[in-house]
């Protein structure tokens, strides 16, 4: 399809930000159970056990969102690659992602105003929607 986008690197990224996001959000409350408990480690106390223990699930919290957000700008980079109209199914070949989720990003991207139908009338094959120049 195209010579820049890799799905490896693409997966591997995102499966990145989901294992970092979780380690992060478990750790933050391992630090506030600790926190509470009858004989807290010793740096793990007071305020400041409060104060880390929320940050790390707060930026645990954004590397989760940032893992499982709907990949649009890696969708319009592939598109404006190839330089002409795409359908779902190239998507989902594309970048290696299921269908309902291929379907899911096209609705986004045309809401956004950045593809559109390339045809207003229904056929028997698959839709094309080409982006707004």
């Amino acid at each position: 399809m195209s010579a820049n986008f890799d799905h490896r690197i693409f997966h591997r990224r995102r499966k990145l930000f989901k294992v970092i996001g979780l380690a992060l959000v478990l750790a933050g409350a391992f630090v506030l159970l600790n926190m509470m408990g009858e004989l807290p480690e010793e740096p793990l106390k007071g305020t400041g056990a409060i104060f880390g223990g929320t940050v790390l699930i707060l930026f645990g919290i954004l590397f989760l969102y940032q893992g499982y957000k709907l990949p649009l700008e890696e969708a319009l980079e592939l598109i404006h690659e190839r330089g002409r109209g795409v359908t779902e199914s190239e998507i989902v070949h594309a970048m290696r992602v299921d269908q309902p989720t291929a379907g899911r990003i096209l609705r986004a991207l045309i809401a956004k105003g950045f593809l559109r139908r390339a045809t207003e009338q229904p056929s028997h094959t698959e839709e094309v929607f080409e982006p707004v120049r």
